[in-house]
This record gives structure tokens, C-alpha cells and sequence, in this order.
């Protein structure tokens, strides 16, 4: 409800790494001073950018876009270039080498397996803008193409993990949610109302408390899952966020979403008992028989109300 500066004063950015009383903050689209360290929570801070970062190529415009933490080793450091790769630090961003050759183009993520960090992915667009996924199982060494099964003008967004099971994936797109059960490998479509298809799906997370329930965000909506994305609910519009909702964080049983100009909440029990489920086919006998009230708890014996079974609400009377 109150919010207050915390640092880096009238310095726009990206992203930021925290170790201990450290904290190494990337400029918004800074073409050559991309790095602020601070050692007291970002009173001050220097310009470390290495010259490794730097890429003398008038034709083109140097930006980092992303900053990502190993989630094990907070030394290590991964930054992403708008078209120049990914590099890695592991002092804490003084010193850099390139993980990649020139992959993907502006608008791509980078990351962690949370649970296997030796798998890096980097998700975005080809340079004829095709969904793609480059991903490497072995800490940067080598790396594999893996493009989604479907053509044109398109993006693979941000990729979530199931936290109970470290194979399953789930990332999103334009009008498309994927999801994978062999670690990336390969990759199938969910079934999506025409709503939903209307949308680019940018960012996704799993509950944190219930690996079954998924929520995703576009521009301007909302969607979640209650059976680990296999089918998705419709779309939810954030009515007071004018300028679109951009990213969404958990707090308890709330989302926090986060627009351009302001930050909205949204409780999950509302988001679920909002939605409708899509008509969409969907094999119960092939289903979880687990049941899930609308806050995403599993049920042992539902009574009295209404409930969620195979990613489709059913009322016990």
C-alpha cells in the first residue's frame, strides 16, 4: 500500500542482482553503460561495465536486456545483448566472457533451470521472427536449437518450471500456450479459446503453493490454469489497468500486477472463481481425479460447494 525508494535514484532499470549488501543493477537500454554496483543498497554506485560488454558495431545498438542470478551461486551472473549473445560473470559482474555466438534477436529471455542449473535457456525470435528456444544441458558448453512446432511472426516468451516436477515446462506466446515433459526437448500446443488467442502470453509462473494451478499475463489480461496447463480458463481483463499488465509477482494469496504507470492486486480465489472454464476437449478418464477447491488446495472428500476436477469446475451438492 506504501511504497518508498529504496535506490539508484532517477536511474530507469532493467533488472538487478543482489549478494549480501551488493547489488549490480542493469540500465533500461543503455547501449554503453550497462552496470551500476552499489555496496550500500543503491546510495551509490559505480559504472563497472566490462569492455568485454562492449561491441564496437555502428550498425548496430548495444543494449542489454536481461540480468539473471545462478540460483545457487550468487557470484555468477548471466546477461543477455540485445543481438550480441550471452555472456557470464562468476565474480559478480567484474569481469565477463560469451557463452554464445549471435542468436536471438531484441525481445528474448534468458535463465535458470531453478532446480537443474546446468540447463540455461534463452527464449525469443529468430532473425525472421519465428518462435525459437535455444537451450545448452551443460552449463554454456554447447547449445540446441529448439524451435516450436509452428511458423510466422511470432515469440517464445518467458518459460516456467513446475516446481514438483523439474521436466514439465510451460512457456507462452502469441495466441499459444506450449508445454514440454522431457526438459525442452520437444513441445506441445494447449488448447486455447479464441479469446485467448488474441493475445501474446508473456510472462508465466506456477502458484506457489499448488504446482497444479498456472497463471499467465498479456498486455491487458489474465489467465490461469488448475491442472498444470493442460487447459486454460478464459481470460480475465484487468479493467483498472489501462496501460496493460506487463509482469505479476505472488504475495500470499494475491497477484501483484505490475503496469507501466502502477501496481494492481487480484486475489487468486477470485481469479478462479471469475473464470469459465473453455470448450475444449478434454478427456476426463485421461485426467488428474484429484480435486482442488478454489484457492488451488486439494481436497480429499468436496461437500458443498465448488470445486476443480480435470481443469473444469463441478459443483458438489
Amino acid at each position: 500500500s506504501e511504497w518508498q525508494l529504496a535506490g539508484f535514484e532517477g536511474i530507469p532499470l532493467q533488472d538487478y542482482a543482489r549478494n549480501g549488501d551488493d547489488i549490480l543493477a542493469l540500465r533500461y537500454k543503455a547501449d554503453s553503460c550497462f552496470l551500476l554496483l552499489s555496496h550500500d543498497g543503491g546510495q551509490t554506485y559505480e559504472d563497472i561495465t566490462s569492455s568485454d560488454l562492449i561491441v564496437n558495431d555502428p550498425r548496430n545498438h548495444n543494449v542489454m536486456i536481461r540480468l539473471v542470478q545462478h540460483p545457487d551461486d550468487p557470484n555468477t551472473l548471466l546477461v543477455l545483448s540485445n543481438i550480441w549473445g550471452i555472456y557470464r560473470s562468476t565474480d559478480f559482474g567484474q569481469t565477463w566472457c560469451k557463452l554464445t555466438g549471435d542468436y536471438l534477436t531484441i525481445g528474448s529471455f534468458v535463465g535458470y533451470h531453478p532446480a537443474r542449473p546446468e540447463i540455461i535457456y534463452n527464449s525469443g525470435e529468430d532473425d525472421i521472427f519465428e518462435p525459437v528456444i535455444n537451450i545448452s544441458y551443460d552449463n554454456g558448453q554447447t547449445w540446441d536449437y529448439i524451435y516450436p512446432f509452428w511458423t510466422g511472426d511470432n515469440m517464445a516468451y518467458q518459460i516456467a518450471f513446475n516446481p514438483s516436477n523439474p521436466d514439465r515446462w510451460i512457456f507462452g506466446a502469441y495466441g499459444n500456450m506450449c508445454t514440454t515433459n522431457d526438459n525442452g526437448h520437444t513441445w506441445s500446443l494447449c488448447e486455447l479459446n479464441q479469446d485467448a488467442r488474441r493475445s501474446s502470453w508473456r510472462q508465466t509462473a506456477y502458484d506457489s503453493d499448488n504446482s497444479n494451478i498456472v497463471y499467465t499475463v498479456s498486455s491487458g489480461k489474465i489467465m490461469c490454469s488448475a491442472d498444470d496447463g493442460d487447459s486454460w480458463l478464459t481470460p480475465q481483463t484487468v479493467e483498472a489497468a489501462n496501460g496493460g499488465v506487463y509482469d505479476f509477482k505472488q504475495y500470499g494469496d494475491k497477484l501483484l500486477l505490475f503496469t507501466t504507470t502502477d501496481v494492481y492486486e487480484a486475489s487468486k480465489a477470485e481469479l478462479l472463481t471469475q473464470s469459465s472454464v473453455q470448450d475444449v476437449k478434454h478427456d476426463d478418464a485421461e485426467g488428474s481425479s484429484e480435486t482442488y477447491d478454489l484457492q488451488g488446495r486439494r481436497i480429499t472428500l468436496p461437500s458443498n460447494g465448488i470445486f476443480i476436477k480435470n481443469g473444469k469446475k463441478v459443483v458438489v451438492k
